[in-house]
């Protein structure tokens, strides 16, 4: 494994909540007073690999074409994003003048029509190098400018966003949002029902000078092999229908292209060519695994193996992986997955040329990267200060939906927009199921379930591909939405995720899992919620032995630089708490405690020891 130290050690507090975002949650010098406010203003992330602006009104990108907006390769002038935003719904009961007990209602940024303004106190900062990345930056806006929004219900955001250029971490750019309830400034209208989601009005790409918007596709992964109870990673739907059976697509390099097919170049894409390889797209590499997960490690034999980026030689998730993730067999291998949760366009076949001219191959800059956005976690933060997870599926966060439409049916009301973020389209074809916690939603009683299926599965909502629904390349827009959640007064929702590119949909792919690597290399989530509480003291190390462990005992040693309080808690592969001890209060230098394997089957455990300086974690093998 090659060691990129610099970067490592500002990937340490990647998951820390930063003192910015601390002040955010009070948020108490805010007004409405519109000459307070700061300017909406735009920064740009332009030292890794992946280039685009932010600007502090909740947009991504710079659809104006003055800045970069999500430029890839970096320097190269072929923008990848024409307009990305944030969104948000809610259905309650509004006071004042609105006539209806209850209604559907969003606070957006969508295409110059901001809902969303500065927020006065917080304008907008870049920080190079910053306190998480390279490249940082960071500012607040809200709902409540009433000159602009006239149902705001009193969300205040905090956003940061960070990049990095080692290699390897510099072809995403990560989005962390803090969404706080501050009833005062609304209208009324109660957050026990409430939906974020990032849009995505993806132009791929604008090196293709003639229809750089008129010829993309857009898809989602974690879709076309879905999980059940029993992790059999086989949806069945009603009537027997098996979820693996219903992706047409066919994966295949572009037969037109005028590379070989051995450079590395001439990138594989979607396709919908019956029986020109007869490879489904779901599973490539023929290794049992949806290739719409991403793979965490391999257990075999006692043995845990990591992936390795083949571009960087990382290894991915050695030094962090989360918790909570499914388990998949095959043969004598145990496959350990997590939905990748992302949402992707690229650049297809415009059906006015004779040729495939998927890519734009001939072009001196081709539009061959995939752009997507990935969602990496999401969690609240009580108004005590208390952390609780939204209703997500066996502690894995997953999104609520994923839709997408061409541009003549941009949802205009926040009617329209509330049913496309809760997953319920107007072209609603093809087969749709879950998330399973909507069957037992318990928010607003008043919160319609946008989609109630008969049998519903853990993984969003998701609106089949465009090709599979009979519709054309085309303009399209995504959107990938997260919750429901309940917002109390002062609550705050915590969204981690990111703008990704890369070559082709295996590049991207790879960069995606690089950008979760980040989220957790030499971090732990905090015991079963999922997050970081506290950054792990690098001089607290654990060793287990035996391990592999042949017998019932293990012991486990470490060196504290001063005395506190511990305790020693057992995870297994499925993040369930097995052990849990209480060591007390422990003296300065060597110290030891055991963890009982007598119960413990073969294979692979977490160690996590939690002191009054922070979290370290070992993993040992029980082998018999």
């Amino acid at each position: 494994m090659r060691i990129f130290g610099a970067v490592f050690v500002l990937l340490l507090v990647f998951t820390a909540v930063p003192a910015f975002a601390d002040s955010l949650l009070s948020f108490v010098t805010v007004s409405e007073d519109t000459d307070a406010r700061p300017e909406v203003e735009q920064e740009e992330h332009n030292l890794g690999n992946l280039w685009s602006a932010f600007a502090n009104n909740g947009t991504f990108g710079d659809a104006q074409g003055n800045m970069s907006s999500m430029e890839w390769p970096g320097g190269s002038g072929s923008d990848y994003l024409w307009s990305g935003d944030l969104w948000s719904c809610c259905y309650g009961e509004i006071t004042g003048s609105w006539p209806d007990s209850a209604a559907k209602w969003a606070s957006c940024s969508d295409y110059g029509s901001w809902e969303l303004w500065p927020s006065e106190g917080y304008p907008m900062q870049k920080l190079v190098p910053g306190p998480v990345a390279d490249e940082q930056t960071q500012y607040g806006y809200d709902d409540w400018y009433l000159n602009q929004n006239e149902n705001p219900y009193g969300i205040g955001v905090w956003e940061e966003n960070y990049s990095w250029t080692s290699a390897g971490y510099d072809n995403f750019i990560v989005n962390r949002l803090v969404i706080t309830h501050h009833s005062e400034f609304g209208s009324g209208a109660p957050l026990d029902g409430f939906v974020a989601g990032i849009r995505g009005d993806c132009d791929v790409a604008a090196a293709d000078s003639t229809e750089a918007g008129l010829d993309d596709l857009v898809y989602y992964d974690g879709h076309a092999i879905w999980a059940n109870g029993n992790n059999s990673f086989e949806y069945i739907f009603d009537g027997g229908v098996t979820a693996s059976t219903q992706d047409v697509y066919i994966y295949q390099q572009n037969p037109d292209n005028p590379l070989s097919p051995s450079d590395p170049q001439n990138i594989y894409y979607y396709y919908n060519y019956p029986g020109s390889d007869g490879i489904p797209d779901n599973d490539v590499d023929q290794n049992g695994v949806s290739d719409h997960f991403t793979i965490l490690a391999k257990v075999a034999g006692g043995d845990t193996t990591y992936i390795t980026d083949p571009a960087s030689g990382i290894e991915l998730f050695s030094a962090g992986m989360p918790y909570f993730h499914y388990t998949q067999t095959v043969a004598d291998t145990t496959y350990l997955v997590v939905p990748r949760n992302l949402s992707y366009m690229w650049d297809s076949d415009n059906l006015a040329s004779t040729e495939d001219d998927s890519g734009e191959p001939d072009l001196g800059t081709p539009c061959n990267g995939f752009i997507g956005w990935r969602l990496l976690d999401f969690y609240i933060v009580k108004a005590d200060q208390t952390i609780q997870r939204p209703a997500d599926v066996w502690g894995v966060p997953i999104p609520l939906s994923h839709t997408w439409w061409n541009w003549e049916d941009d949802p205009g009301t926040d009617v329209n927009k509330y049913n496309y973020m809760w997953g319920n389209n107007p072209d609603s074809s093809g087969l749709a199921s879950g998330p399973l916690y909507l069957s037992n939603w318990v928010g607003n009683p008043s919160t319609p379930e946008a989609i109630t299926v008969a049998n519903p599965g853990p993984f969003p909502i998701v609106q089949d591909s465009p090709v599979n629904l009979g519709a054309p390349v085309f303009d399209y827009r995504f959107l990938v939405s997260m919750a429901p959640v309940e917002l109390e007064e002062g609550d705050s929702l915590f969204i981690t995720g990111g703008w990704v590119v890369g070559l082709g949909l295996d590049g991207l792919r790879r960069n995606a899992d690089l950008m979760l690597d980040a989220y957790y290399r030499d971090t732990v989530w905090g015991q079963g919620l999922g997050i970081q509480n506290d950054v792990a003291d690098a001089d607290v190390s654990l060793n287990i032995s035996p391990n592999p462990c042949p017998g019932n005992m293990l012991s486990v040693s470490f060196s504290l630089d001063e005395p506190c309080s511990a305790s020693l808690s057992v995870f297994d592969l499925s993040g369930r708490l097995i052990q849990n001890t209480d060591l007390g209060d422990l003296g300065s230098g060597i110290n030891s405690a055991g963890i009982d394997g007598s119960s413990l089957s073969n294979g692979m455990y977490f160690a996590v020891l939690e002191t009054g300086h922070g979290v370290s974690r070992g993993r040992f093998v029980i082998l018999r």
